[in-house]
């Protein structure tokens, strides 16, 4: 949500000066983020160590057609003492994300710039250890007209998970472009070309000066910039769960996106220095390696190189175990 982790009371001023709290929802008279982490010390009192996950919307499975841009929920919503801003620009000027049935927001908004460097900064005084998470939803509504390159077919599926993304025709349907220089051509219009040197750090936000696009690069550095604004964070991700992304080849064992992450990883070192640590979030069934589906028997290392990179500090695995030993029937 848009100051879902504001840690200073945020009024929405209505129609006829009709007000209501934007963060405050607990009964206790303190901003929500405030109240989550004092329960979180009191119930955990032995986590040392968060991740702050942070989002933005893509809008196309198709690699090369998809924007990643920070989404607004409403366009004319008047707040006080805080607006929202990310990226230097206001909700006038941002993507809405997409509504209902009834016109209401599918998704929570981007949270602003400023929250999230207030945010970072109150859990490095209580002691806490950061893992920012940069973390990309498909706003992708259902009855769609978008291709599917999975499928050829008209129609992508309503909300699909990022590490859908691919070429516009997947591996293996006709037409498809993996396996050759083309499919290079995809990877890198959805890296885009952003470059440290296009972004400014301006009072609670970060200004951006580069090309016209809204592509992985300007949405991680952006971040990386506003990180170190913030005071630094103890460690940061370049991304996460990109599978279908990291398997697109330009040929047989050459793999694109590997390359522009390592990259990357380059780029957001010479942001946020020395210290913080950098990884990828890899997907539990990505992070070992790539077994094309194929006709062959190839078994590709390739996320080898960028785990190897200097810039990688760590192997990142997103697996969500399980808790219990749970089993079906009323008495498990």
């Amino acid at each position: 949500g848009e100051f879902a982790y504001e840690t200073e009371p945020v009024r929405v001023i209505g129609e006829e000066g009709r007000e209501r709290w934007a963060n405050l929802n607990t009964g206790l008279d303190r901003p929500d983020a405030l109240v989550a982490l004092d329960q979180l010390e009191g119930d955990l009192p032995s986590c040392e160590a968060v991740s702050l996950v942070v989002s933005w919307f893509g809008n196309d499975l198709r690699a090369d057609r998809c924007k990643v841009r920070p989404g607004a929920e409403f366009a004319d919503t008047v707040t006080t003492p805080h607006e929202w801003i990310v990226g230097g620009e206001g909700r006038a000027q941002a993507y809405l994300v997409g509504r209902d049935e009834n016109d209401r927001p599918i998704y929570g908004g981007t949270p602003s710039d400023g929250s999230i460097i207030r945010y970072i900064r109150e859990l490095k005084a209580r002691g806490i250890r950061v893992t920012f998470y940069p973390f990309i939803l498909m706003d992708v509504g259902p009855g769609n007209t978008r291709t599917d390159p999975w499928t050829g077919e008209s129609g992508q599926p309503g909300y699909p998970w990022r590490g859908r993304i691919t070429t516009a025709r997947a591996p293996g349907v006709s037409g498809s472009t993996d396996q050759t220089p083309a499919a290079e051509a995809e990877v890198e219009a959805f890296f885009g070309t952003a470059s440290p040197s296009d972004f400014t750090p301006a009072g609670e936000t970060v200004t951006y000066s580069g090309p016209d696009e809204w592509g992985m690069r300007r949405f991680i550095l952006h971040y990386a910039h506003l990180c170190a604004l913030a005071g630094g964070v103890d460690a940061f991700c370049i991304g996460s769960e990109m599978r279908g992304l990291t398997q697109i080849r330009s040929g047989r064992t050459e793999y694109p996106a590997v390359q522009r992450f390592k990259n990357l990883a380059s780029q957001v070192r010479q942001v946020v220095g020395p210290s913080t640590k950098i990884g990828y979030a890899s997907d539990w069934s990505e992070y070992f390696g790539h077994q094309p589906q194929d006709g062959t028997i190839d078994r590709l290392f390739h996320l080898d190189p960028l785990w190897a990179d200097k810039d990688i500090d760590f192997v990142g695995i997103d697996w969500y175990a399980p808790h219990t030993d749970w089993r079906d029937g009323v008495d498990h």
